[in-house]
């Protein structure tokens, strides 16, 4: 059976690209389903984050879901619900490779984050084993120190303002835009967003303050020519819409494109019976 073991993981390959400064490109997952989570990995995806912050996931679905993406080839995340000792520390032991914590809006949030992230005596951490240890050609505990993707939210205009201390806290890898919250948070609806406008201001000032103190800067991207257009300015972790929004997507247009009085020819591709 030797044959059939999975390769064992030497680094996490989402951290090796953010300090090297490469663009790395993955996508979200709200459909609370290992089964679309594997499909989704398939894919070719960099990263998938699990969001148990805006899901109705559950733990051991999370659970299920991380081993799935691991399956595809992609490396397993997640967003913790917020930035709190027990969510942080639990994910990691189900064996999240890296996680997105929300509303870091403060040099002392990031502190926190990277504090349940490592153990003693560089955090405070609790010790035991994750179920990806397993996999892990290193042992987990320092394995993780060095390799867990310590991705902060900067998604306030206060936090924005604060970006530079917040990314030069030691141990985190980069941070990531929300660009709905941050909206929020500047009063303005998202019709008021856009080149030339504060918050477009805002997310490239986040920008700036990043690569000042060598860190990963990134955003959540709803088309794949805003994930190319971002990568041109020099934002690495992008995540592209999420698998939710890829359904209804692709399940719209299939309906749309559905002739009702039956009056079109079909191609011989129309009658093959394939969904893709």
């Amino acid at each position: 059976m030797d044959s059939f073991r999975s390769k064992k993981i030497a680094t996490n390959p989402v951290t090796e690209k953010l300090r090297g400064g490469q663009p790395c490109v993955g996508s979200w997952l709200t459909l609370c389903s290992p089964v679309a989570a594997e499909s989704m990995a398939n894919m070719g995806w960099d990263w998938l984050v699990v969001d148990v912050q805006h899901s109705p996931v559950g733990f051991e679905t999370m659970l299920n879901c991380f081993r799935a993406i691991q399956l595809g080839g992609a490396v397993p995340l997640a967003r913790v619900p917020w930035n709190e000792t027990i969510w942080i520390q639990r994910t990691l032991d189900a064996g999240a490779l890296g996680l997105v914590v929300p509303m870091v809006n403060s040099r002392a949030d990031a502190e926190a984050t990277v504090s349940n992230m490592r153990y003693a005596t560089r955090g405070q951490r609790s010790y035991t084993t994750s179920r990806v240890a397993a996999y892990l050609d290193a042992d987990y505990r320092t394995w993780a120190d060095d390799n867990l993707a310590v991705i902060v939210m900067i998604e306030t205009i206060q936090a924005v303002e604060q970006a530079e201390a917040i990314l030069s806290v030691d141990g985190v890898v980069g941070c990531f835009i929300g660009p709905n919250d941050l909206a929020l948070s500047m009063g303005i609806t998202m019709k008021e967003t856009g080149p030339g406008t504060e918050h477009e201001a805002a997310m490239l000032h986040v920008l700036e303050a990043a690569k000042k103190v060598g860190r990963a800067a990134g955003k959540h991207c709803f088309t794949a020519g805003e994930v190319s257009m971002r990568i041109g300015q020099g934002f690495q972790f992008l995540a592209l819409a999420s698998d939710g929004a890829f359904l209804a997507k692709a399940a719209q247009a299939e309906l749309n494109a559905v002739d009702f009085a039956g009056t079109a020819s079909a191609s011989a591709q129309d009658l093959s019976g394939k969904l893709y």
